[in-house]
């Protein structure tokens, strides 16, 4: 009962990482959500060891794969990006948008799968492939792999980052051994050097 109550925070923030990798690709809000510098948290999470690495990187990865078939559905034809913005900025965001739905395209695999490791690309890939025609299988041949990349590679960081605070603790502790032994050999030194030029004076004799 302990471990489960100190485990619940974890869970409630891998919850939340999810929702929030969700709405970055299945709505537009996303383009604005910290997406990235959350799953790095997650690994934080992990490295600490209040929630293991798969746990984070799998509900991650599905989480965001979930947000892209959203995206995907809700992205439907042309002119539904910007369907609900005023007139002219719809119409200045659906030519924008109109060579990246050409790209994704004629390669949408290899497109889904690098969206995934850009910004901003999480939420417009999949509303560009729905309307580029792309079926939404063949999107997510490119999105699945590269959305475990993508949480992986982020999680490990995270975790990483935890574990390499007691590695460089523990490599100044054992740095400090020499850096004191050699101290000590130099004062030694110094202090015999000192005692040298005090015995030298006082044997000489006067002018």
């Amino acid at each position: 009962m302990t471990t489960w109550a100190a485990d619940v925070p974890a869970v409630l923030a891998a919850l939340l990482v999810a929702v929030v990798l969700i709405a970055e690709a299945g709505l537009l809000i996303g383009l604005a959500l910290p997406s990235t510098s959350l799953v790095l948290g997650l690994g934080v999470l992990a490295g600490a060891g209040t929630l293991p690495p798969p746990v984070a990187a799998l509900s991650a990865a599905a989480a965001t794969v979930l947000g892209a078939a959203l995206g995907h559905r809700t992205g439907g034809g042309p002119g539904t990006i910007g369907a609900r913005l005023p007139a002219r900025l719809a119409a200045v965001g659906d030519r924008l948008l109109t060579p990246w739905v050409e790209a994704v395209g004629r390669r949408p695999v290899r497109a889904a799968a690098t969206a995934q490791f850009v910004g901003g690309a999480r939420t417009l890939a999949p509303r560009a492939a729905a309307q580029a025609g792309v079926p939404l299988a063949t999107m997510l041949r490119g999105t699945v792999p590269a959305a475990l990349v993508w949480s992986t590679s982020l999680v490990l960081a995270g975790s990483l980052a935890t574990s390499v605070v007691p590695l460089l603790q523990d490599a100044t502790a054992l740095l400090g051994v020499p850096v004191v032994v050699i101290a000590t050999c130099v004062l030694l030194r110094r202090r015999a050097t000192t005692r040298n030029q005090v015995t030298g004076h006082g044997t000489l004799s006067p002018a």
